[in-house]
């Protein structure tokens, strides 16, 4: 071997002993309604495959990679951020590996990609705030004003969402009251869509959530899995 090979030799050397830089390590989002399938928003996925994107006059994504996509084919959060699913991205031309058994799902090459992680979801509920957030890692995937039980009627505590939900559920406490989107959390205490959501306690327990606004009633419905936890807190 010559000695002008050695540098080189040295430089693979240490090369292959380095860590591996796979690009960002980014929150999945997943839904009760689509299970299997893995989102985040499409503008964090081009960033890190370095990928054109095309907009239409009302800012919605029609083209991902020079691939057409139909309208309305993208999730969105209540905020309007537009979501893309792998199996899209595996469409439009990425590489998307198995999914891990600690979670994990490799998208993109060796130079440009990242990996999506799949994290626990949990919601916090405020009622001194009149707030929900909706978690999932360290993403905040939804927050929205809510309207919980008047004099203190809606229980603190730590619970689970489910078992029970519905599209529709009615009530068979109060006169059979319309509940879109329903996600129960303690016996007849619900997370559920109403038409009146004022920004103090007006219900009789439950948990009403906004049916405008980006309809995060239904967002969290479509959203939540059954057993994630749901705090539900005073302060």
């Amino acid at each position: 071997m010559s000695r002008r090979s050695l540098p080189l030799l040295s430089f693979l050397l240490v090369f292959m002993t380095m860590p591996v830089a796979f690009g960002a390590t980014i929150d999945a989002i997943t839904f009760n309604a689509e299970p299997g399938k893995l989102f985040l928003p499409v503008e964090e996925a081009v960033e890190e495959l370095k990928w054109p994107l095309l907009r239409d006059d009302m800012g919605k994504v029609f083209q991902l990679n020079e691939m057409t996509l139909r309208a309305g084919s993208l999730r969105s959060l209540t905020d309007g951020t537009e979501l893309v699913s792998t199996e899209q991205l595996a469409q439009a031309g990425a590489s998307v590996s198995p999914l891990t058994e600690d979670g994990r799902v490799r998208v993109g090459g060796f130079f440009r990609g990242f990996t999506l992680v799949v994290s626990p979801q949990r919601v916090e509920v405020s009622l001194a705030k009149q707030q929900l957030q909706g978690w999932q890692g360290n993403r905040l995937v939804l927050q929205t004003r809510v309207s919980s039980g008047r004099n203190g009627r809606t229980p603190s505590g730590e619970f689970h969402a489910g078992p029970y939900r519905a599209q529709m559920h009615r009530s068979s406490l109060y006169d059979w009251a319309p509940m879109p989107w329903s996600v129960q959390i303690n016996r007849h205490v619900f997370i559920h869509g109403f038409s009146s959501v004022p920004n103090y306690p007006a219900s009789h327990g439950c948990i009403r959530v906004p049916l405008t606004e980006g309809n995060p009633a239904k967002f969290f419905y479509e959203w939540v899995l059954t057993g994630t936890p749901v705090s539900v807190k005073r302060d």
